[in-house]
């Protein structure tokens, strides 16, 4: 199976606010998602990790990431550039790139933290699995209104662990 898991934020709450589930704090959080990943993801499984994995400590969640189960790709996120060479000496994820087109199960997925308008093998009926503007509303961003919008008939989905409450 493969999974694909953006904006983890490591070191960073914020981005928890809108689970269904509410955190006393850091801590409590990481044990979750090392509980939720690892009760999921399996001996044969891939995870691809689509971006920001911390906001905060780095090598801290690079040490978290070490307890996570099997094999993991990370796609660069905005926040991943600021420690972009400790992650990639870190050995934590096999690949670090900032794009990907993979086959999953005969589709064709192109992988990105961010959304696109346009992304490889779209005319050819391609998926695309983003994060980065996690569980934004219209209110909160104007900009998110848009994206939703253009994305309804597209096979374009946000994978952020806040958009799916963890579920992998």
């Amino acid at each position: 199976m493969i999974y694909y898991i953006p904006d983890t934020h490591q070191g960073n709450l914020r981005v928890f606010n809108k689970w269904s589930k509410s955190f006393a704090g850091l801590d409590e959080l990481e044990s979750e998602i090392i509980r939720r990943w690892n009760k999921k993801v399996n001996s044969d499984d891939v995870v691809y990790v689509l971006g920001d994995i911390a906001e905060g400590n780095y090598i801290k969640a690079i040490n978290i990431y070490k307890k996570l189960n099997e094999i993991k790709h990370l796609i660069v996120g905005n926040h991943d550039l600021k420690m972009q060479k400790e992650i990639e000496e870190s050995y934590v994820f096999e690949t670090v790139e900032f794009m990907k087109l993979i086959d999953n199960n005969g589709r064709k997925v192109c992988l990105c933290h961010y959304p696109l308008m346009d992304w490889m093998e779209f005319s050819r009926g391609g998926y695309h699995v983003y994060g980065h503007i996690h569980n934004k509303t219209s209110k909160n961003d104007p900009a998110y209104t848009q994206i939703k919008e253009y994305y309804k008939d597209k096979l374009a989905f946000n994978a952020g662990v806040d958009v799916t409450n963890l579920n992998l």
